[in-house]
């Protein structure tokens, strides 16, 4: 007895050269098993109207199937890619307008055309052709009767097409903003995470700092009590100048707190420019002299900002004119100002070893370090840069005449004195 076996090839279907640059084109879209997009059924639907047929679909062709993201005169659903109509014409150089497909030998065979899943006659469709060429589905056309298209009717169902590219495009920028936004709330958390806990180590260390700096107070003040440090003039005028210092400092604790406790945010008053600059001499003093350095501070305006900020902006500067002295020659560095109708720019110029053009940038880099072999972290003027952006206001680094460094900083006026200015 004979035994007889039947075959039936596979179904096949095209594949483009830029099969695998198409596939992740259409992921970055974000559509395959995504919800319905709510603008595609409008266009569908006016495609209909417009090519005279009852049925129009929006098909995207992933690796393996067709996905009828939105449909007209039927039901949208899914079927396997080797079944499609749409993957046949998206490979085609142009929009295909078929007007009986049992006569057209590409579709003939095809169950959409044969009756096992419906008895298409008319076919047209107009590819979905992404930035880079790239076609991720069809706008098709259908009717179970021959049928023509003008001219005019293919022309609108191109256009058509890519207002569903469009739409697409639409949703991915939708999702793309979204998923931004979500990266920047998960960091926002993070920063207040973060600052949470710097401001809590800023409030310990700043306590801390206290207990030791009270007993410093109490025995200093009980040293000025001293009949013999009372009588003796340098005595008495080293006792009052730590008393000074150790209270400066005591009053910069309390802003550290302060600061703290605001989150990191300045906190903007009228500040006496000069008397800042002057208390900062003071504290630095030791270092002034014995650098043997001359400074000069001018005429100062008062501006607005934080007195706290303001004041470590102009102690770090000048101690870095210290510190980069030229040993050459006696160190002069000077402290004025220049009003214009927007805002005051405070100069802090030295005669020291200056900073060479192409290395100004870096410099307020943080750990940036261009001498090596002077002390120093590298954080100073990164830290001034920081103060300096927190105030909206500029640095500028400038070569003094005669070699040194000259540092501008233009702090910006309030609006209401900038308006003033102006009308005068």
């Amino acid at each position: 007895m004979s035994r007889t076996s039947s075959f039936i090839k596979p179904r096949t279907f095209p594949i483009p050269d830029d099969e695998q640059e198409r596939l992740k084109s259409l992921a970055s879209y974000g559509i395959v098993g995504g919800p319905p997009l709510p603008d595609l059924p409008s266009v569908v639907e006016l495609a209909a109207y417009v090519c005279g047929v009852p049925n129009a679909v929006v098909n995207i062709i992933s690796a393996s199937q067709q996905l009828q993201m939105a449909a007209f005169g039927f039901e949208a659903s899914a079927c396997a890619r080797e079944d499609s109509m749409c993957a046949i014409s998206m490979v085609e150089p142009e929009t295909v307008v078929v007007r009986d497909a049992t006569q057209d030998p590409r579709f003939a065979d095809n169950p959409f055309v044969t009756g096992e899943i419906n008895e298409v006659r008319f076919y047209a469709s107009s590819q979905l052709r992404d930035s880079d060429g790239h076609v991720l589905g069809t706008l098709c056309v259908f009717d179970q009767e021959p049928h023509e298209l003008t001219e005019g009717q293919r022309q609108c169902l191109d256009k058509l097409a890519k207002m569903v590219l469009d739409v697409l495009e639409l949703h991915r920028h939708s999702q793309m903003l979204e998923q931004a936004l979500d990266t920047v709330h998960r960091t926002s958390r993070e920063l207040q995470r973060s600052n949470s806990s710097l401001q809590h180590f800023a409030g310990q260390v700043s306590h801390d700092l206290k207990n030791p700096l009270t007993g410093v107070l109490g025995f200093v003040a009980l040293l000025a009590d001293i009949p013999a440090v009372a009588a003796d003039p340098d005595g008495k005028r080293c006792v009052d100048r730590a008393l000074s210092s150790a209270t400066r400092m005591w009053r910069m604790i309390e802003d550290v707190l302060a600061h703290a406790s605001l989150g990191g945010r300045p906190s903007f008053a009228e500040v006496n420019l000069e008397s800042v600059a002057r208390n900062v001499v003071e504290d630095v003093g030791t270092a002034i002299a014995a650098t043997q350095a001359h400074v000069e501070v001018g005429p100062l305006p008062r501006v607005v900002g934080d007195a706290t900020q303001l004041r470590v902006l102009i102690q770090n500067m000048v101690s870095n004119s210290l510190k980069f002295r030229d040993r050459g020659r006696e160190c002069r560095i000077s402290l004025t100002a220049e009003e214009s109708p927007t805002g005051w720019t405070l100069n802090i110029a030295d005669n020291g070893i200056g900073i060479p053009v192409q290395d100004r940038p870096k410099v307020l880099e943080m750990f940036t370090r261009l001498r090596t072999d002077i002390e120093g972290s590298g954080i100073g003027l990164a830290t001034c840069q920081r103060i300096v952006e927190a105030h909206g206001a500029s640095l500028v680094i400038d070569e003094t005449p005669g070699g040194g460094t000259t540092m501008r900083i233009t702090l910006p006026k309030p609006a209401d004195q900038v308006a003033l200015a102006l009308v005068s």
